[in-house]
């Protein structure tokens, strides 16, 4: 008999296995605005975010996925102004 392995992974807000849609309207030149879909929030003050980043939105109907096997998830994360988030997985809400 085969034993199980559990083996957890942090996946970081700034994969490119997480797709956020749809993405703040910003340059290198402006300041990325929440208001228009998901923006970075990157510790280190630059644009090149490091592990102390995050992604915020005030945007209606903004989403994000990612894609993954496994048998669990955790999300980290918080809501503010009344708002709320739905957590959809193997396409059952």
């Amino acid at each position: 008999m085969d034993a199980q392995r559990s083996l957890n992974i942090t996946i970081d807000d700034t994969s490119p296995i997480i797709r956020y849609q749809p993405l703040s309207l910003f340059t290198l030149d402006t300041v990325p605005d929440p208001l228009t879909g998901w923006s970075p929030i990157c510790g280190a003050k630059t644009w090149v975010c490091d592990d102390h980043s995050a992604h915020t939105t005030s945007f209606d109907g903004a989403k994000f996925a990612l894609s993954f096997f496994g048998t669990g998830i955790y999300l980290f994360g918080n809501v503010t102004s009344g708002m709320s988030y739905e957590l959809t997985i193997d396409e059952n809400g």
